[in-house]
Protein backbone atom coordinates (compact mmCIF):
# COMPACT_ATOMS: atom_id res chain seq x y z
CA UNK A 1 0.00 0.00 0.00
CA UNK A 2 3.09 2.06 0.72
CA UNK A 3 4.15 1.58 -2.77
CA UNK A 4 1.02 2.62 -4.76
CA UNK A 5 0.90 5.92 -2.64
CA UNK A 6 4.51 7.10 -3.41
CA UNK A 7 3.36 6.39 -7.24
CA UNK A 8 0.86 8.85 -7.02
CA UNK A 9 2.91 11.55 -5.74
CA UNK A 10 5.25 11.21 -9.04
CA UNK A 11 3.37 12.16 -11.15
CA UNK A 12 4.43 14.87 -13.48
CA UNK A 13 3.18 18.67 -12.18
CA UNK A 14 1.78 21.13 -14.31
CA UNK A 15 3.32 24.49 -14.81
CA UNK A 16 3.89 27.29 -12.26
CA UNK A 17 1.98 30.42 -12.53
CA UNK A 18 5.20 32.29 -13.22
CA UNK A 19 6.25 29.68 -15.85
CA UNK A 20 2.83 30.64 -17.58
CA UNK A 21 3.06 34.07 -16.84
CA UNK A 22 7.05 34.17 -18.76
CA UNK A 23 5.09 32.04 -21.96
CA UNK A 24 2.60 34.84 -21.91
CA UNK A 25 4.94 38.10 -21.60
CA UNK A 26 7.09 36.15 -24.40
CA UNK A 27 3.48 35.88 -26.72
CA UNK A 28 3.35 39.47 -26.14
CA UNK A 29 6.28 40.99 -26.87
CA UNK A 30 6.18 38.69 -30.31
CA UNK A 31 2.81 40.06 -31.09
CA UNK A 32 4.02 43.82 -30.23
CA UNK A 33 6.95 43.40 -32.62
CA UNK A 34 4.38 41.74 -35.46
CA UNK A 35 1.91 44.40 -34.97
CA UNK A 36 4.72 47.28 -35.89
CA UNK A 37 6.23 45.30 -38.33
CA UNK A 38 2.93 44.81 -40.11
CA UNK A 39 1.80 48.88 -39.38
CA UNK A 40 5.35 49.77 -41.34
CA UNK A 41 5.19 47.26 -44.28
CA UNK A 42 1.60 48.26 -44.80
CA UNK A 43 2.31 51.93 -44.68
CA UNK A 44 5.02 51.30 -47.74
CA UNK A 45 2.86 49.68 -49.60
CA UNK A 46 0.57 52.86 -49.50
CA UNK A 47 2.95 55.19 -49.72
CA UNK A 48 4.24 53.52 -52.96
CA UNK A 49 0.88 53.64 -54.01
CA UNK A 50 0.41 57.16 -53.89
CA UNK A 51 4.29 57.94 -55.27
CA UNK A 52 3.06 55.55 -58.02
CA UNK A 53 0.01 57.66 -58.97
CA UNK A 54 1.37 60.84 -58.77
CA UNK A 55 4.47 59.39 -60.88
CA UNK A 56 1.42 58.63 -63.28
CA UNK A 57 -0.30 61.99 -63.22
CA UNK A 58 2.74 63.44 -64.14
CA UNK A 59 4.32 61.34 -66.56
CA UNK A 60 0.18 62.03 -68.21
CA UNK A 61 0.71 65.54 -67.85
CA UNK A 62 4.17 65.73 -69.37
CA UNK A 63 2.97 63.55 -72.43
CA UNK A 64 0.14 66.43 -72.86
CA UNK A 65 2.49 69.34 -72.99
CA UNK A 66 4.94 67.44 -75.03
CA UNK A 67 2.08 66.48 -77.84
CA UNK A 68 -0.04 70.19 -77.50
CA UNK A 69 2.77 72.44 -76.48
CA UNK A 70 0.53 73.52 -74.03
CA UNK A 71 -0.32 72.49 -69.97
CA UNK A 72 -3.57 70.30 -69.92
CA UNK A 73 -5.71 73.11 -67.32
CA UNK A 74 -4.48 76.54 -66.89
CA UNK A 75 -6.31 80.18 -65.59
CA UNK A 76 -5.39 83.57 -64.80
CA UNK A 77 -5.62 82.96 -60.81
CA UNK A 78 -4.60 79.72 -59.09
CA UNK A 79 -6.43 76.49 -59.50
CA UNK A 80 -6.20 73.54 -57.53
CA UNK A 81 -8.14 70.44 -59.18
CA UNK A 82 -8.06 66.69 -58.39
CA UNK A 83 -6.55 64.06 -60.51
CA UNK A 84 -7.48 61.36 -58.49
CA UNK A 85 -11.55 60.70 -57.38
CA UNK A 86 -11.24 62.05 -54.03
CA UNK A 87 -8.91 64.78 -52.78
CA UNK A 88 -8.96 66.93 -49.74
CA UNK A 89 -6.10 69.24 -48.34
CA UNK A 90 -5.52 72.23 -46.03
CA UNK A 91 -8.05 74.05 -48.91
CA UNK A 92 -10.70 71.63 -48.36
CA UNK A 93 -12.12 68.82 -50.36
CA UNK A 94 -11.39 69.20 -54.16
CA UNK A 95 -13.37 68.04 -57.51
CA UNK A 96 -11.72 67.00 -60.07
CA UNK A 97 -12.17 69.61 -63.17
CA UNK A 98 -13.89 67.92 -66.24
CA UNK A 99 -11.62 69.88 -68.70
CA UNK A 100 -8.32 68.91 -67.10
CA UNK A 101 -9.44 64.41 -67.02
CA UNK A 102 -10.33 65.06 -71.05
CA UNK A 103 -7.22 66.58 -71.55
CA UNK A 104 -5.14 64.22 -69.64
CA UNK A 105 -7.23 61.38 -71.36
CA UNK A 106 -6.23 62.57 -74.62
CA UNK A 107 -2.89 60.90 -73.92
CA UNK A 108 -4.01 57.97 -71.10
CA UNK A 109 -5.94 57.02 -68.37
CA UNK A 110 -5.51 59.03 -64.80
CA UNK A 111 -5.21 57.13 -61.67
CA UNK A 112 -8.25 57.31 -60.12
CA UNK A 113 -8.06 55.96 -56.47
CA UNK A 114 -5.04 55.95 -54.24
CA UNK A 115 -5.04 55.26 -50.79
CA UNK A 116 -5.60 57.51 -48.22
CA UNK A 117 -7.12 59.01 -45.62
CA UNK A 118 -8.40 61.90 -43.30
CA UNK A 119 -8.13 65.84 -44.60
CA UNK A 120 -5.20 65.20 -46.68
CA UNK A 121 -5.29 63.01 -49.45
CA UNK A 122 -5.41 62.21 -53.42
CA UNK A 123 -3.08 64.08 -56.32
CA UNK A 124 -3.89 67.40 -56.49
CA UNK A 125 -3.33 69.25 -59.65
CA UNK A 126 -2.00 72.79 -58.43
CA UNK A 127 -1.80 75.94 -61.22
CA UNK A 128 0.26 78.93 -59.86
CA UNK A 129 1.05 81.15 -62.84
CA UNK A 130 3.28 83.78 -60.86
CA UNK A 131 5.50 80.70 -59.13
CA UNK A 132 8.97 80.81 -59.55
CA UNK A 133 11.13 78.08 -58.52
CA UNK A 134 14.88 78.30 -58.48
CA UNK A 135 14.44 81.85 -60.29
CA UNK A 136 12.88 79.90 -63.14
CA UNK A 137 8.85 80.38 -63.87
CA UNK A 138 7.23 76.66 -62.26
CA UNK A 139 3.61 77.44 -62.55
CA UNK A 140 2.72 73.60 -62.56
CA UNK A 141 2.86 71.82 -59.44
CA UNK A 142 1.40 68.20 -58.12
CA UNK A 143 1.03 67.35 -55.07
CA UNK A 144 0.06 64.91 -52.60
CA UNK A 145 0.35 63.47 -49.19
CA UNK A 146 2.00 60.10 -47.87
CA UNK A 147 1.20 58.28 -44.59
CA UNK A 148 4.45 59.10 -41.65
CA UNK A 149 6.05 61.76 -40.59
CA UNK A 150 9.45 62.72 -42.67
CA UNK A 151 8.58 60.67 -45.31
CA UNK A 152 10.81 60.46 -48.76
CA UNK A 153 8.49 61.83 -51.73
CA UNK A 154 10.05 59.35 -54.34
CA UNK A 155 10.26 61.42 -57.04
CA UNK A 156 12.90 64.46 -58.38
CA UNK A 157 11.51 68.52 -58.57
CA UNK A 158 10.57 68.51 -54.96
CA UNK A 159 9.63 71.71 -54.00
CA UNK A 160 10.21 73.60 -50.70
CA UNK A 161 7.62 74.28 -48.34
CA UNK A 162 8.20 78.28 -49.01
CA UNK A 163 7.53 77.46 -52.65
CA UNK A 164 10.50 79.18 -53.72
CA UNK A 165 13.58 76.19 -54.51
CA UNK A 166 13.77 72.53 -54.66
CA UNK A 167 13.59 70.49 -51.28
CA UNK A 168 16.81 69.46 -49.91
CA UNK A 169 15.01 66.77 -47.51
CA UNK A 170 13.40 64.66 -50.10
CA UNK A 171 9.77 66.44 -48.90
CA UNK A 172 8.21 69.47 -48.87
CA UNK A 173 6.76 69.35 -45.31
CA UNK A 174 7.59 66.56 -43.13
CA UNK A 175 4.01 67.32 -40.70
CA UNK A 176 1.74 69.13 -42.88
CA UNK A 177 -0.79 70.62 -40.55
CA UNK A 178 0.40 68.44 -37.56
CA UNK A 179 -1.25 65.56 -39.60
CA UNK A 180 1.44 63.07 -38.94
CA UNK A 181 1.86 62.81 -42.97
CA UNK A 182 4.02 64.66 -45.10
CA UNK A 183 3.30 66.43 -47.87
CA UNK A 184 4.78 66.20 -51.52
CA UNK A 185 4.99 68.96 -54.03
CA UNK A 186 6.57 68.10 -57.23
CA UNK A 187 7.20 70.71 -60.08
CA UNK A 188 6.27 69.85 -63.39
CA UNK A 189 8.41 71.52 -66.30
CA UNK A 190 5.93 73.38 -68.72
CA UNK A 191 6.07 74.07 -72.18
CA UNK A 192 9.16 74.85 -74.13
CA UNK A 193 8.57 78.64 -75.18
CA UNK A 194 10.90 80.20 -78.31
Amino acid sequence: MNKMNSKRHTNPRGFTIVELLIVIVVIAILAAISIAAYTSIQQRAKNTAIINAANSSIKLIEAYIAQYGVYPRTWTGELYYCITDQCAGSYGDLTSDASLNNNLAKVGIPPRIVPGSGNRRGIVYQYYPAAFIDGVSQPLIVAYWLEGQNKNCGMSGVVNSSFSSLSTTGYTDGNHGDSGKTFCRISVPGPAHS
